[in-house]
């Protein structure tokens, strides 16, 4: 591929709702700009987009996809995202990498709670945008109602391509700017003809012409005096004012198409073109001096200094490969770049771009360019490539956080290694999966935003590892306390012919709220030796890993040294550390033993017309609610709930809700276990426990 300026780039984004037409825009553009000789379709496993087995075998996209094409001497890189909540993380990796995003709305449809998500999503990071209207082939469309709730969604909204009829009246679309309405005559979209709007047409898009007018000149000062002036405004001079406005994120120009039937594709490259902003005239993510807070203004110069910033990884059996978007300077082959985040240097012989799977080489990248770089020694996702001499650090969007957990084994004990490090491999890549052992539960326990973005990854661990997992309800880190007070004798005497054992202590255990564990000796007149002191603490602290009640570690107490006894010749450390042992279990079991359980502080934002749902739905987790507040036309529910509730509570939020609801959760403290709950779980564990040993 040729080398192209910065103001020869752009860079898309294409998001949205599942099942809106994203991947089939992007086949629809390969084909327009003679990168593939047909539309490829996700149905029939011919998308050139959706090449991932997992793709293949869901038939929809899971992972994003680059795509750069070219047109009339432009190039185009698109990216294409998934639109299942689950994988709203790539979402947010390449809202900092793209200069501008197409939302992809169904027309049927309207606006769904992909949308909602997706849209927050880029409010949040300043990402500009355009709105695509699709699958206008469907029927029962209603436009008017159609864009009415869109201008209500967002007044920046402003239709510009807009459809010529629906369903089996589909005809083309029409350009408000230039006034035109374009027939595709063809299957192809080849045969396009422009045409006066149609008579039966003019009710409907003069009213909208005006609108945009007015809309785009708010953009461009100048061109607003003209227009109050009363003056006439060129085609030329309202896409160059369009152009300026999305840069700022001042208006969301809306345009339409039927992609699988080669309806307003080569509209909306032509809008990508001559409507949109190139890298040079768009915003940089913040950047800093690495180690400091600094801030750095950067521009997309291909003079400055060097800088991009890595926003995926993929890792394959040829080996992993990242996506890196340039924000200043050229990168050259053959060079090192430094990453400060790993105080290493990369050096990379070639770059390449992708269309799918398949790679294009090209010959260096320049600031505003996305490139692909393969086998990198330790970049990953949200590190920063620059100029030793010269370290920056780009500040990349924030991931959402995992909200799923699941237990996840091996069905053999020969694959635990192969599968710790098959998860360890994908969840460094994926950013939002995150996989970690536990070793006082002895479980693996692998977190996600849900059961498809979960079941995918251990696809993935099949297919490339060759591993076989079950996934299960994870334990919960209980933990065990005293209500009251004991004094106990803990002696350990064996005799057994040679040297014997001897070891003799008096232990009370105290309550100790607050507190993990404390030890006190108050042992006086050498009833036990000072040397052997230790080895009693040691003792209780080794016993106290494994409480009485159900396996788990006692906190919140004290233990008082306050008598004992030894023999000259039989005592030893040892025997001192078994005598704490007996003591330990002795006295814990005396002083009213209690199970503690983990509360965490459960947030959750949801409309108002949920609230009394999700209410009801915390108090039956045994939840206590704290409060609520709204939020930016939501309520925020605030209550504490135990951990143990708390399973699958991501996939049950989805059902009460429509997905239009959200949720984070953090440790609060630990609370006492009610005594008609603590019965089952002593029962729960102590059968667990049985099974394991035998």
């Amino acid at each position: 591929m040729k080398l192209y300026t910065t103001e020869k780039i752009r860079n898309i984004g294409l998001v949205g709702h599942g099942g809106t037409g994203k991947t089939s825009l992007a086949e629809a553009m390969l084909f327009h700009t003679g990168a593939n000789t047909r539309i490829g379709k996700v149905d029939d496993d011919t998308s050139v987009m959706n090449y991932d087995p997992e793709e293949t075998k869901r038939k929809a996209t899971v992972g994003t996809s680059l795509a750069a094409v070219e047109y009339k001497d432009h190039k185009i890189n698109l990216l294409d995202a998934p639109g299942f909540d689950d994988f709203l993380g790539e979402v947010y990796k390449i809202s900092g990498a793209v200069d501008m995003a197409i939302v992809t709305i169904n027309a049927q449809s309207g606006i769904e709670v992909g949308t909602e998500k997706n849209w927050n999503l880029l409010e949040e990071t300043k990402t500009p945008r355009i709105v695509y209207l699709s699958k206008l082939d469907k029927e029962n469309i209603n436009l008017d109602k159609v864009l009415t709730q869109l201008k209500n969604f967002d007044s920046k909204i402003t239709p510009v391509i807009v459809p010529w009829g629906t369903f089996e009246g589909l005809k083309g679309v029409i350009d408000l700017i230039d006034m035109k309405a374009y027939a595709y005559n063809d299957d192809k979209g080849k045969a396009i003809e422009a045409k006066d709007i149609p008579a039966d047409q003019k009710d409907f898009v003069t009213p909208l012409r005006e609108s945009m007018v007015e809309s785009i000149v708010e953009c461009d000062e100048a061109l607003m005096e003209k227009f109050f002036d009363g003056q006439e405004i060129s085609p030329d001079e309202l896409r160059g004012a369009l152009r300026k406005g999305i840069a700022k994120n001042e208006i969301k120009p809306l345009v339409s198409g039927m992609a699988l039937k080669s309806i307003g594709t080569e509209n909306v490259l032509d809008f990508i073109v001559n409507c949109c902003p190139s890298p040079a005239e768009c915003r940089v993510l913040p950047t800093v001096k690495s180690g400091t807070e600094e801030e750095v203004t950067l521009k997309n110069d291909p003079n400055g200094p060097v800088c991009g910033f890595i926003f995926k990884k993929i890792n394959e059996l040829a080996g992993d490969m990242i996506f890196m978007r340039a924000v200043s300077g050229t990168f050259n082959s053959g060079v090192e770049y430094y990453n400060p985040t790993t105080e290493n240097f990369e050096r990379f012989s070639s770059f390449s771009t992708l269309r799918g799977k398949t790679k294009i080489d090209i010959e260096k990248v320049v600031a505003g360019d996305i490139v692909v770089l393969v086998k990198p020694k330790n970049s990953t996702h949200g590190h920063t490539l620059c100029d030793k001499n010269n370290q920056l650090t780009v500040k990349v969007p924030t991931l959402p956080q995992a909200k799923l957990t699941y237990a996840v084994n091996p069905r053999t004990k020969q694959d635990q290694e192969k599968m710790g490090t098959g998860l360890n491999t994908l969840c460094a890549d994926d950013g939002v999966l995150t996989y970690k052992f536990d070793p006082e539960l002895g479980q693996g326990l692998l977190s996600g935003l849900g059961d498809t973005q979960i079941d995918v990854a251990i696809s993935k661990l099949k297919a490339r590892w060759n591993v076989d997992v079950d996934i299960t309800k994870p334990k919960i880190p209980y933990r065990e306390t005293i209500k009251g007070k004991s004094r106990v004798q803990g002696k350990h005497k064996k005799q057994s012919g040679g040297r014997g054992q001897y070891g003799d202590v008096w232990v009370r255990f105290e309550p100790n709220p607050g507190n993990d564990f404390e030890f006190v000796d108050e042992i006086v007149g050498g009833a036990v030796p000072k040397n052997f002191v230790p080895a009693v603490e040691k003792g209780l602290q080794e016993a106290r890993r494994r409480g009485v009640l159900a396996g788990f570690p006692t906190i919140g107490f004290k233990a008082i040294i306050d008598f004992g006894s030894y023999h000259d010749v039989d005592s030893s450390e040892m025997a001192f550390k078994l005598a704490a042992l007996l003591a330990f279990k002795k006295g814990i079991a005396e002083a009213k033993p209690v199970l503690l359980e983990p509360i965490y502080e459960v947030a959750v934002t949801v409309p108002d017309e949920f609230m009394g749902a999700i209410i009801g739905d915390l108090n039956s987790r045994r939840g206590r609610i704290l409060g609520m507040e709204p939020m930016g036309g939501h309520q925020v529910v605030k209550a504490h709930v135990p951990l143990a509730e708390m399973y699958k509570y991501a996939t049950d939020l989805k059902s009460m809700t429509q997905s239009r609801a959200d949720f984070n959760m953090n440790f609060s403290s630990y609370e006492e276990v009610p005594a008609n709950v603590t019965d089952q779980i002593i029962k729960e564990y102590k059968v667990a426990d049985e099974e394991a040993e035998a």
